[in-house]
């Protein structure tokens, strides 16, 4: 299973946390579990499955350009 270098893995959970949010908010905001979020911060996924609009709410909450979020976060193929 690849897992995320650990600068992706910690761009994650610092941008999370500089905006203050918990992983439950981003949770929320995205329509995922908190234990998905917990997975993309510590790499322990394979690639997520969003959905487009998934995307665009974790890149809304994250306040990041689509550019900004790791390519293992992208939308389904």
């Amino acid at each position: 299973m690849p897992e995320q270098s650990p600068s992706q893995e910690s761009s994650l959970k610092r941008r999370r946390e500089e905006l203050g949010l918990t992983q439950r908010d981003v949770a929320a905001a995205v329509d995922v579990s908190v234990q998905t979020v917990s997975n993309w911060e510590t790499g322990r996924y394979k690639e997520a499955k969003l959905t487009l609009p998934q995307v665009k709410a974790l890149c809304r909450v994250l306040q990041w350009s689509i550019e900004e979020l790791p390519d293992e976060l992208g939308p389904l193929n």
